[in-house]
């Protein structure tokens, strides 16, 4: 046989196995396509669960929140039926408080004192209460509005042991329109269902559609708990691949079905494509045998040639080179040692450039290192000094107090240089925790509507007090503009923006603050007359860390977190915060910009807190200065004190004091405080004290893990005064029962 028909065996020898592992592959890439197509369905399904899922957590916080309203507590009704209203989403939810007997005692979404239907919700009341932790029901028809609804209820106890259940009711629509948010294709449809397979809220792509009985197929698959995908059929019979997810909150189902079509289309055109290719291949050998038989064949005539040249005139000519080994062989020998040279050449060069990067890159990273431990240095010495200064202050203050011949002024003026220091450590203190918390995610707003102002009225009132504003001149113009925020944290914006102008301006200076309205803003402005911003440190002025130039007295301090501060709870808020400056000696201005809200129709006012009522306080504190500290204070407050050196001690004294109120450290020797609290909860004599957690932990985990120990509260050191008789008075040891009670 001639080359060529060799060839043409080699390349069939080669594609028949190539083509049977092909088909297999083809079959492969078409699951694997239909799987990637699945993929987003899956996303959005698990987009909407989330959605839903927040939904109802939500209105689970909402209602905990209402749960410890002091309304419940006293028995006001009223009042607390407009706190109820006040925490229902307009047009989307209702609430009800149900005793343990089924009778809804108010409704909001009637008025206050309207005729309400007699007992109808006992059995789910009973089941709430016997299971303790909120339960979310299926769809029902509500018994006051007559309309489709699903209910978030939350079991309640109050101090006096009154057990009630609070009921807030969702529209279904309002899930309709959570859907409507995931914003699916138009042809994709998607669902909510509850456990028993019935519809909750529909979307058929982006527009809602009314609840309706769920086809059989998909009803059944939701009773049996199904989870991933199945086929079935919708309404108008189009076959779909259907993806089922199941909230582990609610045991509700949400489904996302997506046409057949369009999850094969993709396949189907991955798989010509693939088989395309796999044509072209075939294509490209049966040309490459040709292309080489005929190369080959040249090269065997020019070998002939050569031989008969040589055979003739003894000198084979200039050949070419056929890319044939035995026809090239002198030639290839030649060829192999100039690639043996050339690629020494082309490793030796490849070396030197490696090894040049990699001298490069130690040089970069050495470095950083360097500039990193540079940095390190520099923060330390700037923490140290800020707080060497305070505490030098505290020390030489109480020396001066401590000093027998001392007058009176001066033992007066040490307190308040005690008193300010201590503040200015638990600033930096506050400061630095919560940046820390800031990009760890875990700090929470509490936001409700609140006036701008009103924050910048309470804030300057505190720091004229506080004497800090005496040497400057304050300018203040505030308009009232409402916003939805968190209260301390928006505080602690203002405190940050007036610390920073009262910092960098000299005494004599003036420092304004405005609150406008801008737009759909709420604009508050700190300006100053300082020392101003340099242009080349404007860019870097809201960076963590980040200060003008640092001379060895640090006549200013500070860590430059404030700022930093500032700019990440202002994003949290949905808000930004700018600076404007001239330059050096110009003065600065910084803006703070917030979404404004309209006003709410009706403010809740919170009752000032009661002066001390002389109860007998059990204080459990192992540290031995700060017991003693605390123990003057609230005797000076007229409290009855009794202390316990740690956790052992201090049970024995409740068991034998019996006091009205236990301030507990976390921290204590044997046992912790956590301890304390369940064991005193689990002793009946010591059962109805009231428990509060006075310690250093201070975050939300910290609170959630103290509550769910026995506390009634939750304080971080060091704790104001006012705050501490707040938590003492805010709500008495033996609170009067609902009238018409039982004892």
């Amino acid at each position: 046989m001639k080359i060529r028909a060799y060839l043409a065996l080699m390349v069939a020898a080669i594609l028949i196995p190539v083509i049977l592992f092909s088909t297999i592959s083809l079959n492969m890439l078409l699951k694997s396509e239909r799987e990637a197509a699945l993929k987003g369905v899956r996303e959005t399904a698990r987009i909407s669960l989330v959605s839903i899922d927040r939904e109802l957590t939500n209105t689970q916080s909402a209602v905990r929140m209402l749960a410890t309203s002091p309304h419940l507590a006293r028995g006001d009704l009223a009042g607390f039926y407009e706190q109820a209203r006040f925490a229902d989403k307009v047009g989307a939810t209702w609430t009800a408080l149900i005793d343990e007997r089924g009778q809804q005692l108010i409704n909001t979404a009637v008025p206050f004192g309207a005729p309400l239907p007699g007992p109808d919700a006992a059995q789910r009341v009973a089941q709430v209460l016997d299971a303790g932790t909120p339960q979310i029901s299926n769809l029902i028809r509500g018994v006051v509005t007559q309309a489709l609804l699903v209910v978030v209820d939350v079991p309640v106890t109050t101090p006096d042991g009154m057990r009630y259940v609070i009921a807030q009711g969702f529209k279904i629509e309002h899930f309709n329109g959570v859907l409507t948010q995931v914003n699916a294709p138009p042809t994709w449809l998607a669902g909510v269902y509850d456990r028993n397979g019935m519809t909750i809220a529909q979307t058929y792509g982006g527009g809602a559609a009314g609840r309706g009985d769920t086809r059989p197929d998909l009803r059944e698959a939701i009773r049996n708990k199904t989870i991933g995908v199945i086929r079935n059929a919708s309404d108008d019979n189009l076959k779909l691949y259907t993806v089922l997810e199941r909230s582990a909150l609610s045991g509700w189902t949400v489904a996302v079905g997506v046409p057949e079509a369009e999850i094969e289309s993709a396949a189907r055109r991955a798989l010509m494509v693939s088989i395309a290719g796999l044509a072209a291949a075939v294509c490209c050998a049966a040309l490459a045998a040709v292309f080489f038989a005929r190369r080959l064949s040249r090269s065997i005539r020019q070998v002939a040639r050569s031989a008969h040249a040589l055979g003739t005139s003894g000198d084979p000519g200039q050949s070419d080179v056929s890319g044939v080994a035995e026809v090239d062989e002198v030639l290839a020998a030649i060829g192999a040692a100039a690639a043996v040279v050339n690629q020494e050449k082309q490793s030796r060069l490849a070396a030197e450039t490696e090894r040049e990067i990699l001298f490069e890159r130690e040089h970069e990273a050495r470095t950083t290192a360097e500039q990193q431990n540079r940095a390190k240095d520099e923060f330390l010495a700037m923490l140290g000094h800020e707080l060497r200064n305070p505490l030098a202050a505290i020390v030489n203050a109480t020396s001066v107090m401590a000093h027998p011949g001392m007058p009176a002024a001066a033992s007066e003026r040490a307190r308040e240089i005690i008193t300010r220091q201590s503040g200015h450590l638990t600033r930096i203190v506050d400061d630095l925790l919560d940046m820390g918390r800031v990009h760890s995610g875990k700090i929470l707003l509490e936001r409700r509507a609140l006036r701008l102002d009103q924050v910048i009225d309470n804030y300057m009132a505190t720091l004229r007090a506080s004497q800090r504003s005496a040497r400057h001149e304050l300018r203040v113009d505030v308009a009232p503009v409402w916003v939805d925020g968190d209260p301390t944290r928006l505080e602690q914006i203002v405190s940050n923006l007036l610390d920073n102008a009262l910092k960098y301006t000299p005494a004599g200076g003036t420092i304004s603050v405005s609150v406008r309205s801008e737009g759909e803003d709420a604009v508050l402005c700190v300006s100053d007359s300082g020392i101003g911003i340099a242009p080349e440190l404007m860019p870097y002025v809201f960076d963590l860390f980040v200060q003008g130039a640092r001379p060895l007295d640090r006549a200013q301090g500070g860590l430059g977190v404030g700022l930093a501060l500032v700019r990440q709870l202002a994003l949290m808020h949905g808000g930004m915060v700018d600076v404007r400056s001239a330059g050096t000696g110009l003065g600065s201005s910084f803006e703070l910009h917030l979404p404004r809200v309209q006003p709410p129709q009706s403010e809740v006012s919170v009752p000032a807190p009661a002066p001390s009522s002389r109860q007998r306080v059990l204080l459990i504190e192992d540290n031995e200065d700060g017991r003693e500290m605390m123990a003057m204070m609230l005797e000076a407050q007229q409290y009855r004190v009794d202390t316990a050196i740690d956790g052992f001690d201090g049970l024995r004294q409740a068991g034998a004091a019996c006091p009205d109120v236990a301030l507990v450290d976390i921290g204590l020797p044997g046992i912790d405080g956590y301890e304390v609290a369940r064991r005193m909860r689990a002793d009946p004599a010591t059962g109805k004290v009231r428990l509060i957690a006075l310690t250093g932990y201070g975050q939300d985990s910290d609170r959630e893990r103290a509550l769910a120990a026995g506390f009634d509260a939750h304080l971080v050191k060091p704790v104001d005064m006012a705050r501490l008789m707040e938590a003492l008075e805010s709500a008495p040891a033996a609170p009067p029962r609902f009238a018409g009670t039982a004892s």
